[in-house]
């Protein structure tokens, strides 16, 4: 079935419709010779979260940044830029207006992520300069044609705009060529190649030792004595030395660790491999929803033990106290946006179970103001209230100060800006960046007053677990080994 979008924007996509759902996995793997294929990818089927997969290659834009300078490199041209990279998005947004098609999320779009040294352009301070990131702040490609996996209805949807190319004759080819090209490759038969092998080869070695890292924790209740902040999240580094297929090690975090909002960015001096199961926003309309994650306790043995953890961390005044203090600042910022009067918590501290842990979730509404747009929204939210404390800009100097070290891009955020104005971003948490020999993985928690900080490092080493045996290729074996720097 082949549906033709047109209006009065700039853009129409035009949308064939297969009747099946493929398997994003092998659809990535039939464009994994592109340039840049991307995955973003619900793993963990859900009505809501986790309805669609979204793949793409070889994009006819990139926008990259790092501490406040960067590039813009197309198919016809290429400039350098300074100071503000979420103008230069909204500009290149601009130009790629598409008009919406019912039922589908994507129809073609920027892909790729934004980290969290960002903040310093949504209103952050920096009286502290953490040690730089290798990685980019921003790094986002433009698609213009996608494959979107409808789960939920059972559908595979190939999307080109035929934006590439200028003149409506020329992208009217574009898009033709491209939905031949996208269905020869998805009705190519053919299995995905078997995972291969590879894992850890050197010990794990915290970057923060414990001493170090309870000692951050003390220094945070100071903090929270004093009245500079209600909570505050810490995080420490992990690195660890082996060999691993990229796309192999993607596959069985997807399988074993299954999130509605997983991502596979393979770049070329580096991969993102997430499994996040946490929102920060999804526009779709004037309609605004972030679900922050707070509150968390790791799932029992037995049955029994996991039903007490359930029913401990549902009632238990600490978790809820934390997820709430994150409610209250998503309304806050959503506040600075949407609609007066039209913010309101759908959802709260509800309990969601994962392979390793049961987590409190909630979910904030609004609608967006006519007067604000997309770019407006994410700087208002970004980063993520779960990932940094109240009051968020306070919360944000001291992770400096104590953490010392920029967070790159865990804490931030992966997803899309699609050409008709809708977005869907994660938090980047349950991530495990590879390049060269090394994986690296960043885990932490909420520190509140009342925190004890023992109990608040054991926490972030079961956060860690699931990933370091995923890492070591092997059951059992991701707590053993662990060096302090």
């Amino acid at each position: 079935m082949r549906t033709l979008i047109a209006g009065a924007l700039p853009g129409a996509a035009e949308v064939e419709t297969l009747g099946q759902a493929r398997d994003p996995l092998e659809i990535l793997d039939r464009v994994s010779r592109e340039p840049l294929p991307v995955l973003l990818h619900s793993s963990k089927i859900d009505p809501q979260m986790g309805r669609c997969s979204i793949i793409a290659s070889d994009p006819f834009l990139v926008l990259r940044g790092r501490q406040g300078r960067g590039t813009v490199r197309s198919r016809t041209r290429e400039f350098n830029f300074e100071g503000d990279p979420f103008k230069v998005l909204r500009a290149e947004l601009d130009r790629c207006r598409v008009a919406p098609v019912p039922g589908i999320p994507f129809v073609g779009g920027a892909i790729g992520y934004l980290g969290y040294p960002l903040r310093q352009w949504t209103g952050a301070r920096s009286p502290h300069a953490p040690m730089p990131s290798p990685w980019m702040d921003l790094h986002l490609a433009f698609y213009d044609h996608a494959y979107v996996v409808d789960h939920g209805a059972g559908l595979t949807h190939l999307v080109s705009t035929g934006m590439a190319e200028r003149g409506p004759e020329r992208r009217r080819e574009k898009q033709r060529l491209d939905l031949g090209r996208m269905r020869e490759s998805v009705e190519r038969r053919g299995r995905l190649a078997p995972a291969a092998g590879g894992g850890a080869s050197g010990r794990v070695q915290l970057q923060v030792s414990r001493e170090s890292y309870l000692k951050k924790i003390r220094r945070a209740q100071d903090y929270l004595e004093a009245g500079d902040i209600y909570q505050v999240n810490l995080s420490h580094r992990i690195e660890v030395e082996g060999d691993w297929c990229h796309p192999s090690l993607y596959r069985r975090l997807a399988a074993t660790h299954p999130a509605c909002f997983s991502a596979y960015l393979p770049y070329m001096d580096h991969s993102v491999l997430c499994a996040s199961p946490e929102r920060l926003v999804k526009l779709s309309g004037r309609r605004v929803e972030t679900r922050p994650i707070k509150g968390t306790r790791a799932r029992g043995s037995t049955p029994g033990e996991d039903s007490l953890s359930r029913s401990a961390l549902a009632s238990g005044p600490k978790e809820r106290s934390e997820n709430v203090m994150i409610v209250d600042l998503s309304r806050n910022d959503l506040g600075r946006v949407c609609t007066p009067g039209s913010v309101a918590t759908e959802d709260l501290c509800r309990v969601e179970t994962l392979p390793t842990v049961h987590h409190l979730v909630s979910t904030v509404s609004g609608t967006l103001r006519e007067e604000s747009d997309r770019i407006d929204l994410v700087q208002a939210l970004f980063p993520g209230g779960s990932m940094t404390g109240a009051p968020k800009i306070r919360a944000m100097e001291i992770i400096d100060e104590l953490e010392g070290v920029e967070r790159g891009i865990y804490s931030g955020s992966v997803g899309y800006f699609s050409f008709d104005g809708d977005l869907d971003l994660n938090i980047v948490i349950r991530t495990i960046i590879l390049s060269g020999r090394t994986a690296q993985l960043q885990v932490g928690g909420a520190i509140l007053a009342e925190s004890d900080p023992e109990s608040e490092y054991q926490e972030t080493l079961d956060k860690a677990h699931p990933l370091l045996e995923l890492l070591a290729g092997s059951e059992g074996s991701g707590r053993e080994g662990i060096e302090d720097e």
